[in-house]
C-alpha cells in the first residue's frame, strides 16, 4: 500500500487484531496477493533505530508468512510494549496474528 487513502480505508473498515505488541487492521483487497502497510509512530518509538528494528522484524515475518495469507491489505501499528520486547516475542506475536488472519478472513 502506498496511498494514504488506502491506509485510511483499511484502518476504518478493516477487521482488528490486537495484542500487547501490535494492532493490525485487515481488509480484503482486489489484488491477488496480500499487501503490507506499516504505521510505526515516532512518538511511540522515538529513534529511527527503534522504528527500523520493528519494521525490519515485521517485514521479515510478513515475507515468511504471506504465502498462507488471503488477498488482504494489512496495516500494522506497533504498541508501546513492543519497544522493550525481545525480537523472538515480536515474531511470535506476529505469527499468531498471521494465523488469525488466515482463519478469520
Amino acid at each position: 500500500m502506498h496511498q494514504p487513502a488506502e491506509f485510511r480505508d483499511v484502518k476504518r473498515h478493516g477487521k482488528k487484531f490486537v495484542d500487547a505488541f501490535f494492532s493490525l487492521s485487515v481488509l480484503a483487497n482486489h489484488e491477488t496477493v496480500p499487501r503490507l502497510g506499516l504505521s510505526i509512530a515516532t512518538r511511540t518509538f522515538g529513534t529511527a533505530v527503534a522504528r527500523n528494528r520493528i519494521k525490519r522484524i515485521t517485514r521479515e515475518s510478513f515475507r515468511l508468512n504471506q504465502h498462507s495469507l488471503p488477498p488482504v491489505d494489512v496495516t500494522v501499528s506497533a504498541r508501546d510494549a513492543a519497544r522493550q520486547a525481545k525480537p523472538g516475542d515480536l515474531r511470535t506475536s506476529l505469527d499468531k496474528h498471521w494465523k488469525s488472519i488466515t482463519q478469520k478472513c
